[in-house]
This record gives C-alpha cells, sequence and structure tokens, in this order.
C-alpha cells in the first residue's frame, strides 16, 4: 500500500490518497479542499472511491468535485447525512473553498466492513462522537489507522459541534486504545501523524477523559 498525505484547505485537513501498488487503484480519503492537488496526486492511478472519514465541511469540501471528475462512489457512514447540509458557520464553505452543499453517499459505511480495492483492504472502525458517524479506516497488514478527528497528537477530537457527543468519543477512544497495538501509526485529520503507542503514553487528553479505566 502507498499512502500519500496531502493536507489541504484553511485548516489543513490530512486528505489521503491511498494506492493499491499492484493494480494501481487509489481511494481518496477527506478531499476537503485543493481539488487541484489532489487531482496531480492521483496522475497515474486509477481512482475507484472516495471516502470521507465524517461529514463536516471541511473533510468533505471536494467530494463532489472528484465525483464530477472521476465518476466514482462517495461512502460514508449514514448517521453523518445531516451534516452535508451544515456549513458550520455562516459563509464557512466559501472562506474554506469548499463546494457546498456535498452530495449524498452512494455507499454507506457499516462497522466491520472492508473495503477492498485491488489487494488493499481497508476495515471500517465506526468510532462516534467527534460526530455521530465518523469513522476510521484501518489496514491490518500495513498498521496504518486513518483517524479522521477521532484522535490528535497530543490531542482529541472536539465533542461540541453539531452531532458531538462525549460520553460516545470516551468510549470510541476506548475501543481504539484496546483493540490497536502500540506500532500502529495514526493518520490524523489535521497536523501530524503520531502512533497509538506514543499517544497512550503522552496523550493527556486520554489520562482526563480516563480511557484506560473500565
Amino acid at each position: 500500500m502507498l499512502l500519500k498525505v496531502l493536507p489541504v484547505g484553511l485548516l489543513s485537513v490530512n486528505c489521503s490518497v491511498v494506492v493499491d501498488e499492484e493494480t494501481g487503484k487509489a481511494l481518496v480519503v477527506d478531499p476537503g479542499a485543493d481539488l487541484e492537488r489532489i487531482r496531480e496526486a492521483l496522475e497515474g492511478f486509477e481512482l475507484v472511491g472516495v471516502v470521507a472519514t465524517h461529514g463536516h465541511i471541511d473533510h468533505v469540501g471536494q467530494v463532489g468535485g472528484l465525483k464530477e471528475l472521476f465518476d466514482v462512489p462517495f461512502y460514508m457512514h449514514p448517521a453523518d447525512k445531516f451534516l452535508l447540509k451544515d456549513p458550520l458557520w455562516p459563509g464557512f464553505e466559501r472562506q474554506i473553498g469548499a463546494r457546498f452543499p456535498c452530495p449524498q453517499p452512494d455507499i454507506e459505511l457499516q462497522d466491520g466492513m472492508d473495503i477492498k480495492f485491488g489487494e488493499t483492504e481497508l476495515r471500517v472502525i465506526h468510532t462516534p462522537g467527534h460526530t455521530p458517524g465518523l469513522c476510521c479506516l484501518y489496514s491490518e497488514k500495513d498498521k496504518v489507522l486513518i483517524a479522521g478527528d477521532l484522535l490528535f497528537r497530543g490531542g482529541v477530537g472536539r465533542w461540541d459541534l453539531p452531532g458531538g457527543d462525549l460520553t460516545a468519543l470516551r468510549r470510541s477512544l476506548k475501543r481504539v486504545f484496546q483493540e490497536l497495538e502500540d506500532g500502529v501509526l495514526v493518520v490524523c485529520g489535521h497536523y501530524e501523524e503520531t502512533t497509538i503507542g506514543k499517544e497512550r503514553k503522552f496523550n493527556p487528553y486520554l489520562r482526563s477523559l480516563a480511557v484506560y479505566e473500565d
């Protein structure tokens, strides 16, 4: 698996271009902005789908653009459909260069489902809290978690935006840290990457949210 991470837009959303090296088939995750940069990153590959980890506009801002260019399905959890028509703040879509509203998903993500393209397989882990439908994508083979806004280096996702739920966020974080080993690379929704092990050891929010308590 080849992974390209492109920070896009005003909020530096990490857009992941995941490529199956055997076939050249590719998946784009969280195309929030900068459509031309994403298109350039796809040169030489065959785009087969677009995935949003969740429905916030900064993560779905160019889903429509990619669908127009490549005519591929859009994957998202159905619990976040209500967010696709929510700019979060008046005029925010113009500020971050998003196409608004975002198209509705063609394929609904569900916990435990696998997205397969070529020899690459990503497992969907439904991790609500930041939004009701937030999903992480996990490559068991490559030990990579595309975490959206669930987890950050030294932080966790906000729970004060529409659909946020602190109790659900705590439950989702607890699940991820129980199920995944320390060496797993975490591609966060914004900013630097990290590992499960680093966050288990150093992330102060995990201690304050009592993620390790039963």
